[in-house]
């Protein structure tokens, strides 16, 4: 699968999901660190800030305040759980 289609696949989910039930957020969370693996992204370089970024603008558009995000840090803090 090449970068695009993988990224806009996570944004498709990002528009199904609900992600105030910790599943949802776990599966998210699953998609990007093997999305980061895929397309050789390490945490807090310029591409991977780029794109978690705009992940989180799709989130924020759907549902901006979740159980666990609140902002583009403490999503980004939790989506790099299994990558550093």
């Amino acid at each position: 699968m090449d970068r695009n289609a993988e990224f806009n696949y996570m944004l498709a989910f990002v528009v199904e999901s609900s992600f105030e039930n910790e599943l949802s957020r776990d599966q998210l969370r699953c998609l990007w660190t093997a999305y980061c693996f895929h397309n050789n992204l390490d945490a807090d370089t310029y591409e991977y800030d780029g794109d978690i970024r705009a992940l989180w603008n799709a989130i924020a558009a759907q549902e901006p305040d979740s159980a666990d995000w609140h902002d583009l840090d403490s999503f980004a803090y939790s989506m790099c759980m299994y990558l550093v």
